[in-house]
């Protein structure tokens, strides 16, 4: 049975991809630059209909929320019309694969009490971004409904690892590796005080896989630790592996307008299909601070 992933050469698809093939499974990976972009219906359909997939996970994706701000037209065409086009190759090709559609936290509304998000909780994004992904969810729902399609649905949370940049945990890692080269060991941050449910990319891809193996079609599951850690303790871990004394130093820059101060999940649902997280917050820091050092 072949594995089809999409957005193979991002942070999560890239992962995921190395996972399941160390699985042993037949893993075909596309990409834009595999010359493949679900923006164009006829060609989605031609490859869909060659490789017929019994498993597919949907990571193409444009998932930043600041860029959706700056154009969220195109965010929109990307997560929707891209989703719309692969499931109606599925439905042309005559197949019946199981497909996981990685949706997003960021369609739940504000949470700053602390309490673990679930996922029956109620949905208000902030961003064009999480709007988005909230037409996704409910477009997997519709498809699953109306056309008997096998699709389970993905909320992930944060997801750090190595290679991924433009998040808090790879902006520290890659400014203590400066720091200890260049011997300016001033950190600018921002908010230290939010915090979040981080899960190691390698934890999360085990989780994808286990709905595409043991998730229920109509379902959907959150992929998070079900822990918060304050952005405060987790510099305070990077500090602690560093090879040289860090100060912090707050950058008004730095600061959002709006941010939401705690959001943590509830990962129960996914922890009864047999999932649990191997790594620990330390390890995944440990793991992202020498994959900078290995580049930088």
């Amino acid at each position: 049975m072949t594995s089809l992933v999409t957005g193979a050469s991002g942070f999560i698809g890239s992962h995921l991809v190395e996972f399941l093939r160390r699985q042993g499974q037949n893993v075909v990976a596309l990409s834009r630059r595999s010359g493949c972009d679900l923006l164009d219906r006829a060609r989605t359909r031609e490859v869909v209909g060659k490789i017929r997939p019994g498993t597919i996970y949907h990571l193409a994706a444009q998932s930043l929320p600041r860029e959706s701000w700056a154009d969220p037209q195109q965010t929109f065409r990307v997560n929707v019309e891209g989703t719309l086009n692969l499931l109606d190759a599925v439905r042309d090709a005559g197949i019946e694969p199981r497909i996981v559609v990685p949706c997003s936290s960021a369609e739940y509304a504000l949470a700053d009490d602390g309490t673990p998000i679930r996922e029956d909780c109620a949905l208000q994004p902030s961003s064009p971004y999480g709007a988005s992904k909230v037409a996704v969810d409910h477009l997997a729902q519709l498809y699953g409904r109306r056309y008997g399609m096998q699709i389970v649905r993905a909320r992930p949370f944060f997801l750090i690892g190595p290679v991924k940049t433009g998040d808090v945990c790879s902006d520290f890692a890659r400014g203590i590796v400066a720091a200890e080269r260049s011997g300016d060991r001033v950190l600018r941050v921002g908010n230290l005080d939010i915090v979040r449910d981080l899960l190691d990319v390698a934890d999360g891809v085990k989780g994808f896989l286990a709905l595409a193996e043991r998730g229920q079609p109509g379902e959907v599951y959150n992929v998070c630790s079900g822990h918060g850690y304050r952005l405060r303790e987790v510099l305070s871990k990077f500090k602690a592996l560093a090879r040289v004394e860090i100060e912090e130093r707050v950058d008004p820059s730095l600061l959002r307008p709006i941010d939401e101060k705690v959001r943590i999940g509830d990962p129960s649902r996914l922890q009864a299909l047999g999932w649990r997280a191997d790594l620990t917050i330390d390890d995944s820091l440990r793991r992202i601070l020498e994959y900078w050092r290995s580049v930088s």
